[in-house]
């Protein structure tokens, strides 16, 4: 840890401030120290996918740290956001000395590529109420671990992370209001029937 933080550099990022850009290289990795930020796959005609959320005591590589060097996710902060950036060198060194520090690097790298392939087989196999219903289970259940839960996000960025337009989400998430299955206000939702809303999700 005195090694890795010996150059370390603490900033802090305002709501919307890009704090990883696709494609640009990646001269450090990023350890998130609290807020919320959110990882997205930028698409062509400004079509982009949220892969998923990233909160307080996460480590942010964007994928390419220890492969090709090249950020291959933007991350962008939802809440006010502080981040420590160290410099990727001291790590691929830490890396080649440590066997023990890169095994676990390596489960950690493993288990975010699952998650977002479970993500992305999701979002291209289930039908919209399926992925509203993801989407919604996990803010609560893995995000926001609460219900109701107060969210920061924008309607834009709810149907990105569920893979469809913003009028579709709207609709999707009206019709799960009138059937009794969620209750929604401005910045709010409350699941009032989590077990229908799981079904929803497994039937895609």
């Amino acid at each position: 840890m005195d090694y890795l933080m010996t150059c370390k550099r603490n900033v802090i990022f305002n709501p919307g401030e890009t704090i990883i850009k696709q494609n640009t290289s990646t001269t450090h990795f990023v350890c998130m120290k609290e807020g919320l930020a959110k990882v997205l796959a930028e698409g062509t005609n400004g079509k982009n996918v949220i892969l998923k959320l990233i909160s307080t005591h996460n480590l942010i590589t964007a994928g390419g740290v220890i492969s090709d060097d090249i950020r291959h996710f933007t991350v962008t902060a939802l809440t006010q956001v502080e981040c420590c950036f160290i410099d990727s060198n001291r790590l691929h060194t830490l890396l080649a000395r440590n066997s023990k520090f890169a095994y676990e690097l390596l489960k950690y790298n493993n288990k975010q590529n699952l998650q977002m392939l479970s993500t992305l087989i999701g979002l291209t196999q289930k039908y919209m109420p399926g992925r509203v219903a993801d989407t919604l289970l996990y803010l609560k259940n893995e995000i926001f671990h609460a219900n109701p839960f107060t969210y920061k996000l924008s309607k834009q960025e709810f149907a990105e992370m569920s893979g469809m337009t913003k009028e579709s989400f709207i609709r999707s998430m009206k019709e799960l209001e009138v059937s009794g299955i969620i209750k929604q206000s401005r910045n709010e939702i409350e699941i009032l029937n989590e077990p229908e809303l799981i079904k929803i999700s497994k039937n895609g």
